[in-house]
C-alpha cells in the first residue's frame, strides 16, 4: 500500500510538472476618479505620477463628492478604485508564482467613465476626456505588466475599453495607436516579426495572434469583440458592420492556419458568446410564448467561425458578465468565464489561477481566489473552491465540460452537491435566485444560438 500511494504520487507530481501555471483576469474597471477632487491633477499629470496622486489622502469632500457622482452617473455600483487595485495586485503576486502567462479578458475602465470625469472636471464634455481614458488604460496595463516582470501580459479589448464611450470603437481608432506600446510590450518575449505584425494588427482593429513559448504549439488569438457586440456603434454613432466584418475574416484565416500548421489555439475575447442569462431570465420572461432572447453578440458569426474549426481550439477564455461561469460552445469548445475584480454588481473581487498542459494545451484545472471585501481595505484572499474538486471532472477539456452540463441538465431540482456549488460561487446579485430558473440557465450553457436555446427551455416548440 505504501509503494502504491509514493506511486500515485509521483504520477500526480509528474503530471503536475507537465502543466504550466496561468493567471487569469478580467474586468478591473478601474477608477482613478473614486475621489474626484483629483480629477484635475490626474489629467495634468503623466502617468508615472499618478501612484503619487492615487496614493495620496483622501480630499475632505471625497464621501460626498463621490456620492454625488454614483447619483449623477446613476451607478449600479462601486468599481476598482486604487486600494483594491493594489490590494488585487498584490494578492496575485502572492498566490501566482511561477506563472507562464497572464490573459486579461477585457475592460480595464470604470464604468460610466465619460460622465465620472465630465463631473470631476465640473463640465458636461469636458475636454481631454479621451486622453484621459486612454491614460489611465496604461496606467493599468502598466502596473500589471510590473507584478509580473518577464511574463507575458495578454489583453483582449472590453467594451468599456474606449476613449468614445461604452461600446463605442472606430478601426484605427485613436485609443489603439494610445495604448499599442504598452500592450505589445507586455507580450515580453515575442519574436521581432510577430511584434511587428501585432503592432500593426492591433493598431488596425485591436485585435491580433501570438505564438506562445509554453504550452508549445499554442496560438493565442486575441479578439476585441466590442465590433460584435449586439450594442456597437461607430465613435459617431452610426451602427456598422464593417469592423465586425473584418475581424470575422481575420478569426476564420488564424483558425485555418493555425489547422495547416498543427496548432493549438486559445481564443481570448471578452464578451462571450450566447445568452446574456442576467437579461433574459431575471424577470421572468415568458420564452415560449415568444418572449425576447437577449443575445450577447449581433450574431452567430464567431459561434460559427469557433465552430467550424472546434477541431483546433482548446479554450474560449471571456469575461464580461463578472461571473465565473462556464459554456460549452458545439459540444465540442470548453468555455471559460472569468470573474471580475471589480465588485461593481456586489460580488467579492476574484481571480483565476489555472494549469494548462504544457503538451495540448487543455485547460487541466484552474482554483478561484476571493477577496474578503470590496475595498481593499485589510482585505485577505483566500481560495474559493477548485474545478476538479468541486466538479469531480478530470479536466476542462470538451468531453468534461459536456459530462458536467450534462449533469447539470438532469438535476431539474439544482439538488447536488455540484448544481449547488455552482450557484453558490455565481456572482450574487447578476442573477436572483438562480435556483428558480436553474434549468433554463443550464440551456444556456451548451445552445449559444438564439433558436437552439429556445427550443432547449421550450422543447415543445422546437
Amino acid at each position: 500500500m505504501v509503494w502504491t500511494a509514493s506511486l500515485a504520487l509521483a504520477v500526480s507530481l509528474g503530471a503536475a510538472a507537465q502543466n504550466v501555471p496561468v493567471l487569469m483576469l478580467s474586468d478591473i474597471h478601474l477608477d482613478p476618479l473614486h475621489d474626484p477632487s483629483k480629477g484635475a491633477k490626474l489629467a495634468a499629470a503623466p502617468v508615472e505620477q499618478w501612484d503619487a496622486i492615487l496614493s495620496a489622502p483622501d480630499t475632505k469632500d471625497q464621501e460626498g463628492s463621490f456620492e454625488a457622482v454614483q447619483s449623477a452617473c446613476t451607478a449600479r455600483g462601486i468599481d476598482t478604485d486604487y486600494a483594491l487595485f493594489q490590494a488585487s495586485l498584490q494578492a496575485e503576486k502572492d498566490q501566482a508564482k511561477g506563472i507562464a502567462f497572464v490573459t486579461v479578458t477585457g475592460d480595464l475602465l470604470v464604468h460610466s467613465f465619460e460622465c465620472r470625469y465630465d463631473y470631476a472636471m465640473g463640465k458636461k464634455h469636458a475636454p481631454g476626456y479621451a486622453e484621459f481614458a486612454e491614460k489611465t488604460a496604461v496606467y493599468v496595463m502598466q502596473h500589471l505588466e510590473a507584478a509580473f516582470p518577464g511574463v507575458p501580459v495578454y489583453l483582449a479589448g472590453g467594451n468599456n475599453d474606449s476613449s468614445c464611450g461604452d461600446y463605442r470603437f472606430d478601426e484605427r481608432d485613436r485609443y489603439l495607436k494610445a495604448t499599442s506600446k504598452v500592450v505589445v510590450e507586455g507580450l515580453r518575449g515575442v519574436i521581432p516579426s510577430e511584434a511587428k505584425e501585432v503592432e500593426a494588427d492591433y493598431e488596425a482593429g485591436g485585435y491580433f495572434a501570438v505564438t506562445l513559448k509554453e504550452p508549445h504549439r499554442l496560438r493565442l488569438l486575441v479578439l476585441d469583440d466590442i465590433y460584435l457586440s449586439e450594442k456597437y456603434e461607430t465613435c459617431a454613432g452610426k451602427e456598422e458592420t464593417a469592423g465586425a466584418d473584418a475581424e470575422l475574416a481575420w478569426l476564420n484565416r488564424e483558425l485555418s492556419a493555425a489547422r495547416a500548421h498543427g496548432e493549438n489555439v486559445w481564443v481570448l475575447g471578452h464578451v462571450p458568446p450566447g445568452v446574456n442569462a442576467y437579461s433574459t431570465l431575471s424577470k421572468m420572461k415568458n420564452l415560449c410564448e415568444g418572449a425576447k432572447v437577449t443575445m450577447f453578440l449581433g450574431s452567430d458569426k464567431l459561434v460559427d467561425a469557433m465552430e467550424k474549426h472546434s477541431d483546433v481550439i482548446r479554450l474560449g477564455l471571456f469575461g464580461h458578465t463578472h461571473s465565473d461561469e462556464l459554456r460549452l460552445l458545439g459540444g465540442k469548445v470548453p468555455i471559460k468565464l472569468v470573474g471580475s475584480i471589480s465588485p461593481v454588481n456586489g460580488n467579492r473581487p476574484s481571480f483565476t489561477i489555472a494549469e494548462v498542459s504544457a503538451k495540448t494545451a487543455t485547460l487541466e484545472d484552474y482554483t478561484v481566489y476571493v477577496a474578503s471585501n470590496m475595498t481593499g481595505l485589510e482585505t485577505t484572499w483566500s481560495k474559493e473552491y477548485d474545478y476538479r474538486d468541486v466538479y469531480k471532472e478530470p479536466d476542462f477539456s470538451a468531453p468534461a465540460v459536456k459530462d458536467l452540463v450534462a449533469k447539470f441538465h438532469a438535476d431539474a431540482a439544482g439538488a447536488t452537491p455540484a448544481s449547488h456549488a455552482y450557484e453558490n460561487y455565481f456572482t450574487p446579485g447578476m442573477l436572483p435566485l438562480l435556483s428558480f430558473v436553474w434549468p433554463k440557465y443550464v440551456c444556456g450553457m451548451d445552445n449559444l444560438t438564439e433558436p437552439s436555446f429556445r427550443g432547449c427551455v421550450c422543447p415543445a416548440t422546437k
